[in-house]
């Protein structure tokens, strides 16, 4: 029996990435972010400096399909469909989001007179700073903290709600967190919600998905190639190297192929939903930016796309990403 070997220590792609950063922000930015020796360092310097340009998620064909899958209406947000489906009839509600990021989500929750306190915690400074200035702007009583959460000693109260987009699988050992950290600080009957990748640790793409999105990349035309420069193409996806992702975010998905379980097994499920992520979140990272165009050849381009996802989850049944709704188990 021949076994495939399915992680990468340093890849060909790590040169390309670093080639790209270096001609767009300079050696500078390199070295700052190398000599960066603790773990809470590396992890707020990469979300400190983080700008999405050219991700899959900044494409609005691709949100209405998750909102398709969520609540059956594309342009439903599953904060609103939440809201809609489980707190209509409860008040003064406490949500905690837990990697809060610039806050969006919070400020979605946060249009609902149901909750009473909503707080966001988050690693980066920076983002927190964005967060606060956007709720003061919206007038939204947010509490906003910045801390590495499973180092915090500010929460005293316990919550009713949960939330974790696409912060989840920044933790290791998932299922021992959520019983450490997670459920000593929810009310009984709480609620969890996720919008979560749940692919491979440290995105170590198995061979399946990087033949199939290099596959579909060959027969992408070429303007829809072109990289966040504007002068070269993406040529060819790659697996990110081990070196490379624990060098640059050592909290990037250490234990995300355990997410699903460790929330069944804590969990009660409510709700539970596949959103694919096997192939466009890889092969559209870096050209992403070109399918915003409202032309009908973007249009059906990204459709295609999408159709090419969705028959690549019902062959292989993989599923790299989940939304879900989950209910503190009663004792």
């Amino acid at each position: 029996m021949i076994f495939k070997k399915e992680s990468t220590l340093i890849s060909i792609g790590d040169f390309i990435d670093v080639y790209y950063k270096i001609k767009s922000k300079g050696l500078d930015f390199l070295f700052s972010r190398l000599f960066k020796f603790s773990y809470k360092d590396r992890v707020s310097s990469k979300w400190d400096l983080f700008t999405s340009q050219s991700d899959f998620w900044i494409i609005p064909e691709i949100t209405k399909t998750w909102n398709n899958i969520i609540s059956g209406a594309g342009t439903l947000g599953y904060e609103d469909y939440v809201c809609h489906k489980y707190f209509e009839d409860k008040k003064e509600l406490s949500l905690l989001s837990i990697g809060c990021g610039e806050g969006r989500h919070e400020r979605n929750f946060a249009k609902y007179a149901v909750f009473k306190t909503i707080v966001g915690v988050d690693i980066s400074q920076e983002s927190i700073n964005n967060a606060m200035k956007l709720a003061s702007e919206d007038k939204m009583n947010i509490n906003y903290f910045c801390a590495d959460f499973r180092k915090t000693k500010f929460i005293k109260d316990k919550f009713d709600v949960v939330l974790f987009d696409s912060s989840l699988h920044h933790f290791d050992k998932i299922d021992d967190f959520l019983k450490r950290n997670v459920l000593p600080i929810m009310n009984d009957n709480g609620f969890v919600v996720v919008f979560e990748y749940c692919g491979p640790n440290r995105l170590q793409w198995k061979n399946s998905q990087l033949k199939e999105a290099n596959k579909i990349l060959n027969n992408i035309p070429p303007r829809f190639k072109t990289l966040i420069d504007g002068k070269n193409l993406k040529r060819k996806v790659y697996r990110p190297g081990l070196i490379r992702m624990l060098l640059v975010d050592p909290s990037e998905a250490p234990d995300s192929q355990n997410l699903v379980k460790a929330l069944r097994d804590n969990f009660q499920i409510l709700e539970e939903k596949k959103l694919g992520w096997n192939i466009l979140h890889i092969l559209l990272k870096g050209i992403a930016h070109n399918f915003l165009a409202e032309d009908d050849e973007s249009k059906k381009l990204i459709q295609d796309l999408i159709e090419k996802e969705n028959e690549f989850l019902n062959t292989s049944q993989e599923n790299d990403a989940i939304f879900g709704v989950y209910q503190k188990k009663t004792s």
